[in-house]
């Protein structure tokens, strides 16, 4: 249905490689020669590797609130959000005045804004106004090395899926820098769940520790199926078509993606 439109949101934690898919997804859309535009969120960016068809930074500046209010980059992050969220209305206005059929969202690498503060979900759920949603959510192999890190920010992934109300997609990224070792062993957790909390009680010492780290597993086998992780490289492009697979299924679009 060419009616139909379409909001694609990358979330994830700072250098998960949000930016780089962003820009690997709206090549795939482009070479399909679907009607696909970038929103970039984050109002602390200093460059980035595409056009976006709206940019936050038009409506915010970050150094302003920097030098107005004395704050860090992280505290400047926060207090721009909140300001994005007074501006929304200009910000939609924007949106419907660029009108792309598949809006792609590129967020701040500061997940909190996203988990845990008002503002950010404020922002997501306006912005998905007349539009079908998913979200794609990261994770940076160097947070997966161990399984209780894993479990962790599995964790946190379903975090922002309650926060928003978004349907998600997990994906772990940059898999061209997964050593081979580290790989089986991944793949492993992922298809096999019960083996993370077997090496999780095997590694433990302190009781405490190891008794989070299974009750973190139950909830996530409860919430959501390991299997459907998985790992892609916007370098290599390796799995971005089963990301693209997944995205599809979510919006039923597989016509329009493949005629």
């Amino acid at each position: 249905m060419p009616d139909r439109k379409y909001i694609i949101y990358l979330l994830g934690t700072a250098g998960a490689g949000k930016t780089f898919l962003t820009r690997t997804l709206f090549d795939w859309f482009s070479e399909k020669k679907l009607d696909v535009g970038i929103l970039n969120l984050d109002a602390g960016v200093r460059t980035i590797p595409y056009a976006p068809a709206i940019d936050v930074r038009d409506i915010v500046d970050i150094n302003e609130i920097v030098n107005e209010y004395n704050l860090g980059p992280n505290g400047a992050m926060i207090a721009s959000m909140d300001l994005i969220a007074t501006k929304i209305h200009d910000l939609m206005s924007e949106v419907e005045y660029v009108d792309p059929q598949y809006l792609i969202v590129d967020t701040p690498g500061q997940i909190e804004l996203f988990a845990y503060r008002s503002s950010g979900k404020f922002i997501a759920n306006m912005l998905k106004e007349n539009r079908e949603p998913v979200s794609v959510f990261l994770i940076d192999p160097s947070l997966v090395l161990k399984p209780e890190g894993l479990a962790s920010i599995m964790l946190l992934s379903l975090s922002v899926e309650f926060q928003l109300e978004l349907p998600q997609i997990p994906v772990i990224s940059k898999a061209d820098l997964i050593k081979e070792d580290h790989k089986e062993r991944l793949e492993r957790w992922i298809e096999e769940p019960e083996t993370i909390g077997i090496e999780i009680e095997r590694g433990q010492t302190i009781s405490l520790s190891k008794q989070l780290g299974l009750n973190i597993i139950q909830t996530i086998e409860q919430f959501r199926n390991t299997g459907e992780l998985f790992p892609i490289s916007a370098t290599t492009m390796h799995n971005i078509e089963t990301l693209i697979a997944a995205i599809e299924r979510e919006f039923g679009t597989r016509d329009d993606f493949y005629e």
